[in-house]
């Protein structure tokens, strides 16, 4: 007759090594956001979970890995808060607001992991080639930008610039704002200054591709 209590002991196990996983992104997500990526080692991480390094790696390759899981969950928080790609837009600039109050939303929610989002972000943009594999949360992130713009822009190149100009003028002002303001609530309040900025000086521009 089988045993009753291995399996039992296998979903311990598993609930444990869930657990432990979790305590690492944690700690992760907040050494990141408190000695930023460059300047934190895995001890720092390991430290702030209160783990060993061996456990560290039985769930992580290495720092960039566990910075890709984050980076990953940070993408697919953020599309998620967009507006369906079905979801109606009256126009052009209907639709830019909307994605700036996605953007807004998880800024308010999730700070942390917006802010490593954009650390990530400004390491693909500056180095690329020396962090292999970090490319694929932004690509996603972009594409589906693109996806939303595309029901109120016809030509594709426009959806691609308006894309690369929306997540610049988004991700840019928090940048700038999270290091020289003085609350998250005036960062929010500079985003909907940069929305209305956005629309002002590309009015023409925006009714001509509707």
């Amino acid at each position: 007759m089988d045993d009753e209590p291995e399996p039992r002991t296998e979903g311990r196990a598993s609930r444990r090594a869930t657990k432990t996983r979790q305590r690492l992104l944690d700690a992760a997500l907040y050494v990141f956001n408190t000695k930023g990526i460059e300047g934190c080692a895995i001890e720092d991480i390991t430290e702030s979970a209160d783990v060993g390094k061996g456990t560290f790696y039985r769930h992580f390759m290495d720092k960039l890995d566990i910075l890709r899981t984050l980076l990953d969950l940070a993408s697919d928080e953020l599309i998620t808060r967009m507006p369906p790609n079905e979801a109606p837009a009256l126009s052009l600039e209907d639709r830019i607001t909307q994605l700036f109050n996605a953007h807004v939303t998880f800024l308010s929610e999730r700070s942390d992991l917006f802010l490593v989002f954009l650390q990530g972000q400004t390491m693909v943009a500056t180095r690329s080639a020396s962090v292999p594999g970090l490319q694929p949360p932004f690509a996603r992130y972009m594409t589906a930008l693109e996806r939303r713009l595309n029901p109120v822009i016809s030509d594709t190149v426009a959806v691609k610039r308006m894309a690369i100009a929306i997540s610049a003028v988004i991700c840019g002002n928090i940048t700038v704002g999270m290091s020289i303001l003085s609350s998250k609530h005036d960062v929010i309040n500079n985003l909907d200054l940069a929305r209305q900025s956005l629309l002002v000086g590309t009015s023409q521009q925006l009714r001509c591709a509707v």
